[in-house]
């Protein structure tokens, strides 16, 4: 099915309510489908595929439909896992499309932004100098100031950062703020994660 509503974002939680993750629509129909999931609709009733099916008659709304003759099926905003209870892991992974997040995809150096083919990383300490490849240690630099920095400290290079690097806490949906808001129907779930992050349970 090449419908764009299997694109959009849907919020999972564990068997305690907790947000674990953001999937597509695809995968959270799939996880329902097997069994592995139920929907939670707009009155906090767990559904299952069956259940969903017979509640999506009622959904007024065209763009959340998708199917074919035979059937028709909301996407859900929000879905439960039936067999995970792991809680939420408080980091975030260190990876360079994380890197380039927190940075907003932005020269920390110069400030501007750009795609992420024409930005690199930079060790704030170089490398060559014992600087490690941390949060802390590690920034987004275009090809420019990466080339005029080389291997100095940025004070001796005569630049300076925009603000030190950290270590990011965030949930699925500040993480795709820089893309597009949460979902209203996910705040009652995402309230209590204060910002942390969360780790896949079902991607």
């Amino acid at each position: 099915m090449g419908c764009p509503g299997l694109d959009s974002k849907v919020l999972v939680l564990n068997r305690l309510w907790q947000p674990v993750n953001v999937v597509r629509a695809r995968r959270a129909l799939g996880l329902v489908y097997v069994g592995r999931g139920k929907v939670i609709d707009e009155q906090y009733a767990t559904l299952t595929w069956e259940d969903w099916l017979e509640a999506s008659r009622r959904v007024a709304d065209p763009a959340r439909l998708i199917g074919s003759v035979a059937f028709r099926v909301a996407v859900p905003r929000v879905i439960q896992l039936l067999e995970y209870d792991r809680v939420p892991r408080p980091y975030v992974k260190f990876t360079r499309a994380n890197v380039y997040l927190r940075d907003g995809h932005r020269c920390q150096y110069c400030g501007r932004a750009a795609a992420a083919e024409e930005l690199t990383l930079d060790h704030v300490q170089p490398r060559s100098r014992g600087g490690r490849t941390t949060w802390t240690n590690v920034v987004v630099s275009c090809v420019r100031c990466n080339a005029l920095k080389r291997d100095r400290l940025p004070e001796e290079a005569g630049m300076r950062l925009r603000r030190a690097p950290q270590q990011p806490r965030w949930h699925p949906a500040t993480a795709l703020r820089p893309v597009l808001e949460p979902d209203p129907h996910w705040l009652p779930f995402l309230a209590w994660l204060g910002g942390d992050a969360v780790g896949n349970a079902a991607g």
